[in-house]
């Protein structure tokens, strides 16, 4: 603290003890010269309660049990915030698919979604547990509003929200002038306003509450809250109901890996056949030394090989998925295609393949 602002603190606390009025006070300190907010700060430092000195208020004060709490709770705010987005935007674009869209963005999408459903899972449950003990003890202890870290991280968030907001604008009439708005641009940007808006509004009406009425706002912060939690639950219940069930996930997980075992399996017959100008007879010519061929990550026999012809052959497994289906784009592309049981795909040696 400067000599001077403990010369203002002290002028405030004798003016006040002699009896003169904050406004007077006030008036002589600015017709001084001194600046309006130093002197309204150093004004609010004492309670309006009559008593024979003058009633100092609480001070901001820094907890580190408060440090970890309301940075537990901001910080998962954040993960929740961020994931139902997700979410969001995902289901937007499944519902208003564009076809400029490429095919590892589409194949991108469902584990997008898994990670944010996990992500909303553990985050929300979270900051709802945080935020009702932290509630609690505000309604108990009003003065521990003026901790500083929630006062510093309640700042923070409303410097976010504010930035998320302004860019969205931006971005909307920045399309706007362009011409390239459509239903799900509109759509995205409603989520992003509706997010952003929401912390916005709920932490700055936060600030403006009165240290001594922690009651109030506290049905309208339930209503909040539980708004959210609606909205979340609807989120996840509609992602989940779009995307593959554990079951049907690991079943493509293990094609994926026998597509990618049948491609390594024709590089090999390739490579072979570039060095001896001959398909293999079998599978087993292509062995080496310390070094085996793949087999089926389930059963774990070989995957079938036939020489159709010359340059002709034919690789087979059995798949438990069906790539059309499931709109799953399989390893390396549409080379690998396939339906769920045996499927044989018909593969040519050399150039011009």
């Amino acid at each position: 603290m400067s000599a001077a602002t403990q010369e203002l603190e002290q002028f405030v606390r004798a003016a006040l003890a002699s009896g003169a009025s904050k406004a007077e006070v006030a008036g002589v300190l600015e017709s001084a010269g001194w600046d309006r907010d130093q002197v309204q700060n150093a004004l609010d430092a004492w309670a309006n309660v009559p008593f024979a000195v003058p009633v100092p208020r609480p001070r901001p004060y820094l907890s580190a049990r408060d440090a970890f709490l309301y940075l537990l709770m901001f910080s998962t705010l954040y993960l929740t915030a961020w994931h139902v987005g997700s979410l969001l935007f995902d289901l937007i674009n499944l519902a208003f698919p564009d076809p400029a869209d490429a095919d590892f963005a589409r194949a991108m999408r469902a584990s997008s979604m898994r990670w944010s459903i996990a992500g909303l899972v553990i985050a929300f449950p979270i900051f709802v547990l945080v935020a009702r003990v932290l509630g609690r003890e505000l309604e108990r202890s009003p003065v521990r509003r003026l901790s500083a870290v929630r006062r510093w991280l309640t700042y923070l968030t409303l410097f976010l929200a504010a930035t998320v907001l302004i860019c969205d604008m931006i971005v909307l009439v920045y399309n706007l002038l362009g011409g390239g708005l459509s239903a799900r641009f509109l759509l995205k940007v409603l989520v992003v306003a509706a997010i952003a808006g929401t912390v916005f509004g709920w932490y700055l009406q936060d600030l403006r509450r009165e240290e001594r009425q922690p009651a109030a706002g506290g049905m309208s912060g339930k209503l909040v809250l539980g708004a959210a939690a609606v909205v979340i639950l609807a989120t996840l219940v509609a992602s989940v109901a779009v995307i593959r069930s554990p079951a049907a996930e690991r079943e493509a997980r293990l094609d994926t890996r026998r597509e990618q075992d049948l491609a390594r399996i024709a590089r090999l017959v390739e490579a072979h056949y570039q060095r001896t100008g001959e398909l293999p007879a079998s599978l087993d010519e292509l062995a080496t030394p310390g070094t085996g061929l793949p087999l089926d990550p389930v059963h774990g026999v070989a995957y079938r090989y036939e020489a159709t012809g010359e340059r002709t052959y034919r690789l087979c497994a059995r798949f438990g998925t069906d790539t059309a289906r499931d709109g799953r784009q399989p390893f390396g592309g549409d080379a690998w295609l396939h339906g769920a049981g045996e499927h044989c795909f018909e593969r040519r040696a050399g150039p011009g393949r």
